[in-house]
Formats: structure tokens, sequence, C-alpha cells
């Protein structure tokens, strides 16, 4: 997970699992805020912009943790996946498990 920040385009717009201000975040978002309180014991609104590592202070302990139960919550591959170790930031998670979810689901 060491990527640049792909939230935003030159143009400011959004992309890649970021939600625009004054939305409801998604499902898969809230799984993630709830699954990020239960590892690291506190209690925080996640936003797309949010580096993985810089911003959350997630280490490799705590990334696997999350990926695995991302993985049972949504029964999906992350930690096998090598599109995860592309993403950087919470925004990029997100899509990349709501395009896991899609792909799934089809």
């Amino acid at each position: 997970m060491t990527v640049p920040d792909r939230t935003s385009t030159p143009s400011g717009t959004q992309r890649s699992g970021a939600q625009p201000s004054g939305t409801q975040p998604s499902e898969t978002h809230t799984a993630l805020e709830e699954i990020y309180a239960k590892v690291k014991r506190v209690q925080r609104d996640l936003r797309p912009s949010d580096r993985i590592v810089q911003d959350l202070g997630i280490d490799s302990l705590a990334t696997l943790e999350i990926l695995l139960a991302l993985e049972e919550r949504f029964g999906v591959a992350l930690v096998d996946n090598p599109r995860t170790a592309g993403t950087a930031t919470v925004g990029d998670l997100v899509a990349l498990l709501d395009e896991l979810r899609a792909d799934r689901a089809s």
C-alpha cells in the first residue's frame, strides 16, 4: 500500500472511491471504519484522502488484521491480490473493495 494519493485529478474532481462531500458513506466505507476502530481501538471518521500508513498510522500487522477482517466480511480476496499493493488511501481501498464485490456478484 505505497502508491501516491489518487483521490483527485488535476482538475480537482474526485475518484478512486472518494465520496463527494455531503453524501453518506458507502457500506464498504462504513465497514472499513468499524474494522479500523476495532483493530486500532480508536473511533475515527476515515476520509477517502486519508493515507493508510502515513495518516492512519497502520503498521504491517494492523494492515493484515484489517485486510483479513475485510475479506471475511465481504468474501473477497485482498491479502493475496496484487492490486491491494496499489492502495495508498482509504478511497483507494474502498474502490478496490467495491470492484471486487461487484466482480463477485456478477
